[in-house]
């Protein structure tokens, strides 16, 4: 699947999937690459507020978490970085089609992003 990267002022989210095995974890040297990547973007544009990574197809794995937690403590305090597998995807859909209108998504959100 090709990536995709949705903007939002300077919050950056972008989905992502692994060619090598799709539904199953995420390739470990793919991310690194995609990572690298990233940072290099940051060199010329600029970091953004926050970089969310979004794998619908794939899992995370242990070493592909630990990449993304190197990740993540090397912008910390700079850049919000998170990350969501396809599992926190589907837990985030089944929840999402329970709501009837675009209000109860917006007080959702809310909700769960105020804690």
């Amino acid at each position: 699947m090709k990536s995709r990267v949705f903007k939002n002022g300077s919050y950056i989210w972008e989905c992502k999937s692994s060619h090598t095995d799709p539904g199953g974890a995420i390739n470990v040297a793919y991310l690194k690459g995609e990572i690298e990547d990233i940072e290099n973007r940051w060199l010329i544009d600029g970091k953004p507020s926050g970089y969310y990574y979004v794998f619908p197809v794939n899992l995370v794995s242990n070493d592909a978490r630990r990449e993304l937690d190197r990740f993540i403590n090397s912008y910390r305090g700079e850049v919000d970085i998170n990350y969501y597998d396809c599992d926190d995807i589907q837990k985030i859909i089944k929840k999402l089609e329970k709501l009837s209108d675009m209000q109860s998504l917006v007080d959702y959100i809310k909700l769960i992003w105020m804690g």
